[in-house]
């Protein structure tokens, strides 16, 4: 494939070493990053590594939808992008947050600003653009190994209001708030592909297991993150986890490969397709996510 791919988030965890692995594979980058001196540090080692590629920054934060917005008018007037790797996450244990438009952070963070991101760049990328989301597993319901309760669906607007999140406790309503937010990855990614149709551009999701040693936990209090890195080697293990490394390259191999070409609103886990939640199948819940998204949008950017 020709063309740039879109990474946002890639200046650690899942989004680093897919960059790594996709600038490996001869794929020119533009990396989506918070922090630009971060993604200066990036961008030197790509290019160690893989100095035949072309390997771009722009500054985005993907809870700010002016951010990502103007962002997208930069990217959409400047790089020949083929492929957009929707990756940035967070989870937020510690009680509810507001991103700077007065949305809660996960939901911002997570879905809407990569909403906005496609949504401008739709009408700019080739034919046989590709658009994979980065979702999890933690949207099927409990699980027991990971320690993450169900999501628990409402009203996207809702979702979106931090004023109506529910009261309880902050670490497990935090958890709720990131499987909502992966579930709607979901619902994002096969709306999408209803909407594109058969033959052209296509979207699917990716779970790419627990990565104990990535930087999601980042928001944990700290003796939790030392845990976490105390305990990797032994939480790879587990029924669902992968390293890092492996993840990053299956989720390349969904970015990059013919084995792929043409397949659309799907969802992989590794490089198996397989089926989501009953749930995430809920065609008028991802149309009412749509719809909602436009909505929010609109009342950011007029």
């Amino acid at each position: 494939m020709s063309g740039s791919v879109l990474i946002t988030g890639a200046t650690q965890g899942l989004g680093l070493l897919t960059a790594h692995e996709l600038a490996r594979q001869g794929r020119d980058l533009v990396l989506g990053c918070r922090n630009q001196a971060k993604a200066e540090q990036v961008v030197a080692g790509i290019r160690a590594e893989s100095p035949d590629v072309t390997v771009t920054i722009e500054v985005m934060d993907t809870s700010s939808i002016r951010s990502v917005q103007e962002a997208a008018r930069r990217i959409r007037d400047t790089a020949a992008v083929s492929a957009i790797v929707c990756n940035a996450g967070l989870q937020i244990v510690d009680g509810v947050q507001s991103s700077v438009d007065g949305y809660e952070l996960t939901f911002a963070t997570n879905h809407l600003g990569h909403f906005e991101l496609v949504t401008t760049l739709l009408p700019v990328l080739p034919s046989d653009a590709r658009i994979v989301s980065v979702a999890s597993e933690v949207h099927q319901g409990p699980h027991k190994s990971f320690g993450f309760p169900a999501p628990r669906w409402d009203d996207p607007a809702r979702l979106a209001d931090p004023a109506a999140q529910p009261k309880g406790s902050a670490g497990q309503l935090g958890r709720v708030r990131y499987a909502n937010s992966k579930l709607a990855n979901i619902y994002f990614t096969y709306e999408l592909a209803r909407r594109l149709g058969d033959g052209g551009i296509t979207a699917n999701a990716f779970d790419p297991g627990l990565m104990p040693e990535t930087g999601l936990s980042r928001q944990y209090p700290k003796f939790v993150q030392s845990f976490y890195t105390s305990m990797t080697p032994l939480l790879t293990k587990l029924p669902g986890a992968a390293t890092a490394a492996t993840s990053a390259s299956n989720l390349a191999w969904l970015v990059n490969s013919a084995d792929v070409a043409g397949v659309t609103g799907k969802y992989f886990s590794g490089r198996r397709e397989r089926p989501s939640s009953r749930a995430s199948y809920d065609t008028e819940r991802a149309a009412q996510l749509w719809e909602v998204s436009e909505q929010l949008i609109r009342k950011v950017t007029g």
